[in-house]
């Protein structure tokens, strides 16, 4: 506990200081009735110390604290002079080691073609070796891989095959995300330097990106040609966990990254955000952990429909990219199963406008798509 205090206080000194130059707008506030705790059973958590009013701004982090594809593009580029389009002002902080030369090697152009979790895996993974880091506050508070043994991605091959059919499903698409990403920097890094294992260890480079799976918060950015793209990682409201019920507020700005509170918080309460209407499945495999009685868990019906389909009905599905991962909850089905099910009862899909119309959202009759809600964190 008494390590933890020590770099909780480094890194309130850092994000408080004066490193975020006086060019940079924007001033750090964490308001006096907030304190992070370290608790055993349930891991490091915002709490209120004294009673917290509804709708009070709580946090403002200004954008040169924020670790996002723009400010690590911005801080490369102090090393290798490459023109930015965007305005972007971010603290100078030059250090000259052994990976200066890794810096001033990538260009612009390769630069932009990596997507956010690309960028920033390969720059944590970097920087979290470097003695001299503007991040070294931020990043020795990130968390450690123990504190991610419970996702699927850390399980040894014979915990996986005792999986749900449904978790398993979801696992692989984390694991296909996670090695591309890998695949892609260890490619990059590789034409610029012969010795690739010694700068991005794939283990470190898991620890990175599970790192940010778990705590970036959306964030629209100028860079982003995906939507997946637009997240920020933020100090100190990283802190803030999950609830699928009572969560606060994100407003961005150019004084920052702000946290208002949408209910009253009584003194000792711990504060949340909604990471979305997400599944225990989802849950546990995205960010190592599931919530009891959660309101958007679901039941996986997919092997049930997957029997009833013939192969015509199995290519439509597959050419539109709704083939598999049917479920329902307590609300009803997913848009998914819907598609599916609609699908069924088509004997020739691909000639079918009802269902187009459907899949497009056009379809005015029994079948209604419900838009998808926005998430704050993690996979987005």
């Amino acid at each position: 506990m008494g390590d933890f205090d020590s770099r909780l206080s480094q890194l309130l000194e850092w994000i408080g200081s004066t490193q975020c130059d006086k060019s940079v707008p924007g001033e750090t506030y964490i308001s006096p009735d907030l304190t992070v705790q370290d608790v055993e059973g349930s891991g490091r958590g915002v709490y209120a110390k004294g009673n917290i009013k509804p709708h009070s701004l709580i946090i403002n982090i200004p954008h040169g604290f924020l670790l996002n594809f723009v400010t690590v593009l911005n801080h490369i580029a102090q090393y290798n002079g490459m023109k930015l389009d965007n305005h972007s002002k971010v603290p100078s902080h030059i250090v000259h080691d052994s990976y200066t030369k890794i810096y001033q090697k990538l260009s612009k152009d390769e630069l932009l073609k990596l997507s956010s979790f690309q960028l920033l895996s390969m720059y944590i993974t970097i920087e979290r070796k470097r003695d001299s880091s503007y991040w070294k506050p931020f990043i020795e508070m990130l968390p450690t891989i123990d504190d991610f043994l419970l996702m699927p991605i850390n399980y040894d091959c014979g915990i996986l095959e005792l999986l749900p059919r449904s978790t398993k499903f979801m696992h692989e698409k984390v694991l296909q995300r996670f090695n591309l990403d890998y695949q892609v920097v260890v490619n990059l890094l590789s034409s610029k330097t012969g010795d690739v294992s010694s700068i991005i260890p794939k283990d470190e480079f898991l620890l990175s990106w599970i790192s940010i799976n778990s705590r970036c918060l959306y964030m629209k950015l100028p860079t982003s040609t995906h939507n997946s793209d637009n997240f920020t990682m933020a100090p100190y409201i990283d802190f803030i966990n999950h609830s699928p019920d009572d969560h606060c507020n994100l407003k961005i700005d150019n004084k920052g990254f702000q946290v208002f509170t949408t209910s009253n918080y009584p003194t000792n309460e711990q504060l949340y955000f909604s990471y979305g209407p997400h599944s225990n499945n989802f849950l546990l495999t995205e960010y190592g952990f599931i919530i009891a009685d959660n309101k958007w868990d679901d039941i996986d019906v997919s092997e049930d429909i997957l029997s009833l389909l013939r192969p015509n009905q199995v290519e439509f599905l597959k050419q539109h990219d709704y083939f598999d991962n049917y479920t329902i909850n307590k609300d009803g089905m997913s848009f998914r199963t819907e598609v599916a099910l609609a699908t069924l009862q088509e004997s020739t899909p691909q000639e079918s406008r009802r269902l187009i119309a459907l899949i497009n959202g056009n379809f005015d009759g029994a079948f209604n798509h419900k838009g998808k809600e926005k998430n704050y964190r993690g996979s987005i």
